[in-house]
């Protein structure tokens, strides 16, 4: 599970270690918020992310991950 924010570094780094189809749950960033049905919201949303990854197969997860990549933003320079 990671923030929006931090997306495309997991990606990278999961691409850098040899799992290019590892999949992760992005939630909202930031996740707090003042506004509790909108938490109750975003947990409902994060919990059934969580459960899809958690049991939906390999290949159709990777099939998911590969259509949805998060690009780096435009500061990052490639190595």
């Amino acid at each position: 599970m990671v923030s929006t924010a931090f997306a495309p570094l997991a990606q990278v780094t999961a691409q850098g270690i040899g799992h290019d189809d590892l999949p992760f749950v992005v939630v909202p960033h930031p996740v707090g918020d003042r506004d509790h049905a909108l938490i109750e919201q975003r947990g409902a949303a994060i919990a059934a992310a969580c459960a899809h990854a958690l049991t939906t197969p390999a290949e159709t997860l990777a099939r998911e991950v590969h259509a949805h990549p998060f690009p780096l933003p435009d500061a990052v320079m490639p190595r």
